[in-house]
């Protein structure tokens, strides 16, 4: 009986490891199969996306927009040559010493070179609206520099689609707001 109990285990022992390897066998021929599916996959979406892509720029380019933006300075008050902008009420005037916006194209900056007196205009008309405690508050310097950003890409036409090739944004430095008299 020890005998036949013995050879009974070999026959197990013999029949547990062809399973055990079976198993290993399949379950790396499973991940080479979806490795190689993933990537053939992925290849073929990226490929497609690459192509989509170059279609786009090609359509923008011939709509005369460059694709990449390219960030610059537009100065519209140069450092050291001071403007003063009348505030609400007419009693007060704010001293700005320097004027510059961060610009996503050329073509922007040209814009906003070619519309220099439209552009200063429209800032005096945002500055008339403000009084001392609009401009003395983060809150307000940050809504003044939207009003600024938004006149301008309305003047240049950046407006929509075109607009991340507009004005970025704007630095403005308000050395003194003093009384008009």
């Amino acid at each position: 009986m020890a005998d036949e109990d013995i050879k009974a285990e070999e026959i197990q022992e013999e029949k547990k490891g062809p399973n055990i390897i079976l198993l290993l066998l399949i379950a790396v021929v499973v991940s080479v199969a979806l490795s190689v599916g993933g990537a053939f996959f992925l290849i073929n979406m990226l490929g497609k996306n690459i192509v989509q892509q170059a279609q786009q720029e090609a359509q923008q380019q011939a709509q005369g927009v460059s694709q990449r933006v390219q960030i610059g300075l537009a100065e519209v008050i140069r450092q050291g040559q001071q403007r003063q902008f009348m505030l609400k009420g007419g009693n007060e005037i704010a001293i700005v010493n320097a004027l510059q916006l961060k610009v996503g194209s050329d073509d922007c900056r040209a814009a906003v070179a070619q519309y220099s007196v439209e552009i200063l205009e429209a800032i005096g008309l945002i500055f008339i609206t403000k009084t001392r405690e609009d401009l003395t508050t983060v809150e307000g310097r940050e809504i003044l520099k939207n009003q600024i950003k938004n006149a301008v890409n309305e003047i240049t036409g950046f407006l929509g689609e075109k607009e991340k090739f507009g004005v970025i944004q704007v630095i403005i430095d308000i050395v003194v707001i003093t009384s008009a008299y």
